[in-house]
């Protein structure tokens, strides 16, 4: 069985094979190399266009990299192993409704080749989470003494949560999305309907709970492509 925490596995495909004599001897032979140099014409095109330029919500990061999806937990906290277990179970359920493999890292073992070549879900506490801490100056929040500011307004009570996505600064086709409390026991089962945890996220760029109650959600401010700020 696979285990989803090996060493990372390029999903790159291998190339196709062109077979030997293909047009060897058919009279529409000039027809079907026309049609090749369209096709890649159009390819050159489209690469020519430039970055593919990433709009947000929240559930766009499973419609545009279903299959560019790695989950990374955070190491760094006194945390008993649940918040590896809970990774591991959204990587099946969700690779499940994606028809995708959906890799787990723990933030010790990401790569910058990793970091790159996918879009990132990132749990845990932003300060518990390598990564996460990686990328902070790219973040639209900041977070601090167990709460996070959104501007100048801050959240530290018992049980915030907050979801939240953004551009990968370190290749900004692909996204990072961040699941984030003021503890590790916070963000499990942040994504299960039926879970106490549960922090209803899809249609905006970020979502602020407090307990069952949402506090703040909304979209970010897109003026810059590569880096979204806090609207105000």
């Amino acid at each position: 069985m696979y285990d989803p925490e090996t060493r990372y596995r390029s999903s790159r495909q291998k190339p196709f094979v062109m077979p030997r004599g293909i047009f060897a001897g058919n009279k529409s032979v000039k027809y079907g190399l026309f049609a090749v140099f369209a096709c890649i014409l159009v390819v050159e095109f489209y690469n020519r266009a430039g970055p593919v330029k990433l709009t947000g919500p929240i559930d766009d990061i499973f419609r545009r990299d279903p299959d560019r999806l790695v989950i990374v937990y955070g190491t760094g906290g006194e945390d008993d192993g649940s918040l590896r277990q809970y990774a591991l179970k959204v990587s099946r359920l969700l690779g499940r409704n994606l028809s995708h493999e959906i890799l787990v890292y723990p933030d010790v073992e990401v790569d910058q080749e990793l970091i790159e070549d996918f879009s990132l879900m990132l749990y845990g506490p932003v300060n518990e989470n390598l990564i996460a801490r990686r990328l902070k100056d790219y973040l639209p929040f900041y977070f601090a003494n167990s709460g996070v500011y959104l501007g100048d307004r801050f959240v530290a009570e018992d049980n915030w949560r907050m979801v939240f996505i953004v551009p990968n600064p370190y290749n900004t086709e692909h996204y990072i999305l961040v699941y984030t409390g003021k503890t590790a026991a916070d963000v499990v089962g942040i994504n299960l309907v039926e879970h106490p945890n549960f922090t209803q996220h899809d249609t905006t760029d970020y979502v602020l709970t407090v307990g069952s109650q949402i506090v703040e959600q909304g979209y970010f401010d897109k003026s810059d492509e590569a880096r979204w700020s806090l609207a105000r």
